[in-house]
């Protein structure tokens, strides 16, 4: 094994640590959280308890996702298992959402008819809470921007916001006595997290279903291939993830020399690099001749 696979692997290793380490730390806390939050009667503090849990959850599956991902490929899996951390994400965007429809219910229930809140012990371990999740958060934010790694962050940066509207609530609660105020703040932060989780669950399905990546403008591609020295045409383009950072692209190309392919394939290729980030590419090069007439497929 050289320096630069051990390198790798560490780097790889010490990420899926850094998962693991923080799911235990949020599902401990989020045990206070919910035991607080039951002897309180606090929604949000209940609904916070039920934010560490799916964060940590979330957690464990990116540490999971980390460790497939890292794996060698199989004559069954020749691509490897790095799409694991796309599965990973839909599964915490799913999730999420029912999460928050769980919270949302609860929170209506509880406009119509309010319940005493203990404020103390919520402002106490909401302040505790908001600590965590800046500290959890920051560390996520400092490690490889994968679509798991999003999902993970996202849950947090969420469990966060949480802590805001509990501190909130239990100062309101406290001053005014305004017990309300804590569905309603619960409603709130549900409505903030559902925009974030339902971009998320879009770009995981899109993934997973192979769609052209969002950062990709297929008509660009085409433009530029075409235009290509020894290009005459292109057609069955297809352009996809494999995962985060991972863009995979096919793509039949009819030149005007068979004896000038391999460097034409060079050019595509580097042009592919330099200009849209696509390392993955597959060129299969067609003289005139071998063309086929395409109707309504991609670069005709």
């Amino acid at each position: 094994m050289n320096n630069c696979h051990q390198q790798h692997h560490q780097y790889k290793s010490s990420k899926r640590n850094v998962a693991l380490y923080a799911a235990i730390f949020i599902a401990a806390f989020g045990v206070v959280e919910a035991l607080f939050g039951w002897w309180s009667g606090s929604l949000t503090l209940l609904g916070d308890a039920g934010h560490m849990g799916t964060d940590a959850l979330t957690l464990l599956l990116a540490a999971f996702a980390i460790w497939m991902r890292q794996r060698p490929t199989t004559s069954k899996h020749t691509y490897g298992f790095a799409r694991a951390e796309v599965l990973v994400s839909w599964v915490s965007s799913i999730l999420l959402l029912a999460m928050i429809i769980s919270i949302a219910i609860v929170a209506i229930k509880r406009l119509n008819a309010p319940i005493p809140i203990a404020s103390k012990p919520v402002i106490i371990v909401a302040i505790i809470g908001l600590l965590i999740n800046i500290i959890t958060a920051w560390i996520l934010h400092q490690g490889e921007k994968t679509i798991n790694i999003r999902a993970a962050f996202l849950h947090v940066l969420s469990d966060l916001l949480g802590s805001v509207a509990v501190l909130a609530s239990g100062l309101i609660i406290y001053f005014t006595g305004w017990t309300k105020i804590d569905p309603i703040l619960s409603l709130f932060i549900c409505v903030l997290i559902l925009f974030g989780t339902i971009n998320l669950l879009r770009e995981s399905v899109l993934v997973l279903m192979e769609g052209t990546p969002t950062h990709i403008d297929l008509n660009k591609i085409i433009s530029a291939l075409k235009s290509t020295s020894g290009v005459k045409t292109i057609h069955d383009l297809h352009v996809w993830s494999l995962t985060s950072g991972v863009t995979l692209l096919t793509v039949h190309v009819v030149v005007d020399s068979s004896t000038r392919w391999p460097h034409i394939i060079d050019d595509l290729r580097a042009l592919l690099q330099k200009e849209f980030d696509i390392e993955h590419s597959t060129i299969q090069i067609e003289s005139p001749d071998q063309a086929l007439p395409c109707v309504d497929c991609n670069g005709k």
